[in-house]
């Protein structure tokens, strides 16, 4: 089998828009693992909401998390890969996005696995329903948050107006480019994390691990955050159900993620 590691995307990829992994994508996934390949998934969820569905898959080893800016083992719930937003940085970028864009955006720190804002609002509270992580609410701007207790974060998210955000996240990397790593995740999600941590970079510190080479490595996403990885993948696909400008970057567009895109793609290509 020529392609040893197989990486997915969760959300848009192995889950569909009415939030299911079907079972021909497991059974696919298992057929793949059954043939001598590595699954991992990559995603920009924190640990405790996708440890659920690696546990669904029958994965015992490593999964991307938060991007890319943290791997964890998951036999020992552990962390082994780690890229933080530094705290003086995230300060800044909070105080930048609510002076410019506060009216436009709901803020959202990830730290020590927990999903935390200001308040409970109407967009984070169904952001929370689809990730299935309950809301910390610390009832203090996030920047002041930070500061009070001296933390670094793991990513930072705004939830922004679908009408503004390829601006904003422009904006955001004219003026953080070289120190954060800013990408679209969904219509109405924007993501910061450290500039060293992308799916890409992860996934060649777990290849690496398993003596995988570059073009042995096969990566499944639709949205830009997973663009790094396609594109260092020696076969990069996009989902049927992707955005324009991460099929731009892909070497095969396969179905959608409600039509059993991944499994389709394992069984007549992957393990053909």
């Amino acid at each position: 089998m020529k392609y040893k590691l197989l990486v997915c995307d969760f959300d848009g990829t192995l889950y569909t828009d009415d939030f299911k992994v079907t079972q021909n994508t497991i059974n696919a996934v298992e057929k793949y693992k059954q043939a001598g390949g590595k699954f991992v998934i990559a995603t920009g969820r924190l640990y405790q909401a996708i440890k659920p569905f690696a546990q669904l898959f029958n994965l015992t080893d490593e999964i991307i998390t938060y991007q890319g800016s943290g791997v964890y083992d998951i036999k020992t719930d552990s962390i082994i890969l780690s890229n933080e937003i530094e705290n003086k940085l995230a300060i800044k970028l909070y105080q930048y996005m609510y002076n410019t864009y506060g009216e436009i955006t709901s803020p959202i720190l990830f730290y020590e696995d927990k999903c935390i804002v200001e308040e409970e609002n109407e967009y984070n509270k169904i952001f929370s329903q689809i990730v299935k992580v309950p809301l910390t609410c610390v009832n203090k701007k996030l920047d002041v948050y930070v500061a009070d207790n001296n933390i670094n974060a793991r990513k930072i998210l705004f939830l922004a107006d679908e009408k503004f955000i390829r601006h904003i996240i422009n904006d955001l990397i004219n003026k953080f480019g070289d120190q954060l790593n800013v990408n679209q995740s969904s219509k109405a999600l924007l993501e910061c994390v450290n500039i060293k941590a992308s799916k890409a970079n992860a996934i060649k510190w777990i290849a690496e691990r398993y003596n995988i080479n570059q073009d042995e490595i096969c990566a499944i996403g639709d949205s830009e955050n997973d663009n790094s990885m396609i594109e260092y993948a020696g076969l990069g696909v996009a989902m049927g159900n992707a955005m324009e400008i991460t099929k731009s970057v892909a070497d095969y567009i396969c179905d959608t993620n409600n039509n059993d895109g991944v499994a389709k793609f394992i069984e007549q290509v992957i393990l053909k």
